[in-house]
């Protein structure tokens, strides 16, 4: 996965933005912009399902991301409603109309969070289950691995779930806001995930204790 040249260019255009807002472009203008990073987005996404279907845990798991980020890892990337609950107040002022909506949004993506979540834990005590059925002593487990084999392709479609309501997350905000409201709601985003990549920068160079 070419995450490293996706942040490079997630870094430029947070960068494009930013100097956009400050310069009080037009909301024509403004929407390019806006409609480049939600597209950005949208390629990550299909990124993670073409890698998911090669190695499901290494997407899952996060093994391309920094520390912090895999800190707050859910299914594969981020939890919508965790995000709408910390960055929806930074963008205000919102009338009430968005305010209600963008709830309803948070509480409708922790709904769904729940429900894959419960699905996750079934399909491991399904996996589970499979991989330790039969008699230890029968010295093979060829049956067990391709029932299992099969179990795992729960996973990749739980993968491709998740993202999809990262991706609904970001349309549906995107409906709620005005094009300069989006535009302030995609620089927080993208300066949150900035963040956690610098926290891991720090905290792998912090000074250490001789040992």
């Amino acid at each position: 996965m070419e995450y490293g040249h996706w942040v490079e260019e997630q870094n430029k255009q947070i960068l494009d933005l930013r100097s956009a807002l400050n310069a009080h472009i037009s909301d024509t203008q403004l929407e390019t912009l806006v409609h480049g990073i939600m597209n950005h987005y949208f390629k990550l996404f299909c990124m993670k399902s073409t890698a998911a279907k090669a190695n499901v845990f290494y997407v899952k798991y996060g093994l391309w991301k920094t520390a912090a980020e895999r800190f707050f890892l859910w299914i594969g990337g981020f939890r919508p409603s965790e995000l709408l609950k910390a960055l929806v107040p930074l963008i205000e002022p919102l009338t009430e109309q968005q305010r209600f909506d963008a709830c309803n949004l948070e509480k409708s993506c922790q709904q769904a969070e729940d429900a894959l979540s419960q699905g996750m834990e079934k399909l491991q005590h399904l996996l589970a289950e499979a991989v330790a059925a039969g008699q230890v002593i029968e010295g093979t487990y060829i049956p067990q691995m391709t029932i299992a084999m099969e179990r795992l392709e729960a996973l990749v479609s739980f993968v491709n779930q998740a993202d999809h309501l990262r991706q609904e997350a970001l349309q549906q905000m995107s409906r709620i806001l005005t094009i300069r409201q989006t535009a302030r709601w995609l620089l927080a985003l993208g300066e949150y995930f900035q963040r956690l990549r610098a926290l891991s920068k720090l905290w792998a160079n912090r000074p250490r204790e001789p040992a």
